[in-house]
C-alpha cells in the first residue's frame, strides 16, 4: 500500500509543472502520485513523465482526469475522447486507475446526470478493458452519486472495469461511519482519498476523522490499493505533506 500525493491539489492548483510536483513528492516521503491529465503536465508527452518519474524513483497510483464532465449533458463526446487518451497514458505511466469525479452542474437533475454518466460509462466500456485500466467514480455530497451505499449499486454491473474513489472527508460530510464505509466498500474500491474533516491536512488539529478505521477497515473487506493524500493546505505543502505522510505510514 503506497502514500502518494495528488496532482490536482498540489499541483494543478497551486500551479507547478511537472518536475516541481515530482520533487514535492520525494521531497516528503510519499511513494507516488496521482497524475493530472493535463497539459501543463506533458500529458502531449507520457513517456517524458514516465522517465522523470522513474529516475526519481515514483509511482503512479492513479490518472486525475481533468475533464470532469462525465455528468454534464452535452460533452460527451469530449469526455470520451478524454478517457481514450487517458488510459493510453495510464498504460505508459504504469498505472491501471483513471480517477474520475463526476461533477454535476446545479442546473441538472440529478436523475439526468446519473443518466448521463451510466450512458457515458457504458460507452468507454471497450476502451477501459482493451487497455486494462480502471475507472474509479468519485462520490460525494450534492453530486451526482452522492452516499457509499448508492455509490457501490452505481458500480456493480461494471466491477471490475469501473470501480469507486473514497474520500475520507466526503464520507464524513454526509454523515457516515468512515468504519463501515470502509468494510462496504472495500471490494468496489480503486483508490483511497485521504483528507481532513476540515479539508485540511490529515491529523491535523481539527481533524475529526478516523483513518486508521477508515483504512483498516477497507482493508480488511479486501482493498489492497493505495492512499492518496487529497487536502487543502494554506501551510507550507512540503511541511504539511511530509507530516501526513509520517501520518498515514503509521496506518498502513
Amino acid at each position: 500500500m503506497r502514500i502518494a500525493v495528488d496532482g490536482t491539489y498540489f499541483g494543478v492548483l497551486p500551479s507547478l509543472t511537472s518536475e516541481p510536483l515530482i520533487a514535492l513528492a520525494v521531497g516528503c516521503g510519499s511513494q507516488g502520485l496521482n497524475w493530472p491529465f493535463h497539459p501543463n503536465f506533458d500529458m502531449d508527452d507520457p513517456t517524458k513523465v514516465r522517465r522523470l518519474l522513474d529516475a526519481a524513483g515514483l509511482g503512479v497510483v492513479s490518472i486525475g482526469l481533468n475533464n470532469h464532465s462525465s455528468a454534464i449533458p452535452g460533452s460527451e463526446a469530449a469526455w470520451r475522447d478524454h478517457v481514450a487518451q487517458a488510459s493510453e497514458a495510464a498504460n505508459i505511466l504504469g498505472t491501471r486507475v483513471l480517477d474520475c469525479w463526476p461533477r454535476r452542474m446545479p442546473e441538472v437533475a440529478k436523475a439526468d446526470a446519473q443518466a448521463t454518466l451510466r450512458a457515458n460509462v457504458e460507452a468507454v466500456l471497450p476502451v477501459l478493458q482493451s487497455h486494462g485500466v480502471v475507472l474509479s467514480l468519485e462520490f460525494e455530497p450534492d453530486h451526482t452519486v452522492e452516499r457509499y451505499p448508492e455509490a457501490i449499486e452505481f458500480v456493480q454491473p461494471y466491477l471490475p472495469s469501473v470501480a469507486l474513489t473514497a474520500d475520507s472527508y466526503h464520507v464524513f460530510r454526509i454523515g457516515d461511519d468512515l468504519a463501515a464505509a470502509g468494510k462496504a466498500l472495500g471490494p468496489s474500491l480503486a483508490i483511497l482519498h485521504a483528507s481532513g474533516s476540515h479539508r485540511g491536512e490529515v491529523g491535523s488539529e481539527g481533524d475529526l476523522c478516523d483513518h486508521a478505521a477508515f483504512i483498516n477497515a477497507a482493508k480488511s473487506a479486501g482493498y489492497a490499493g493505495d492512499v492518496l493524500l487529497q487536502y487543502q493546505t494554506k501551510e507550507n505543502a512540503l511541511e504539511s505533506l511530509t507530516r501526513a505522510v509520517k501520518f498515514i505510514s503509521a496506518i498502513v
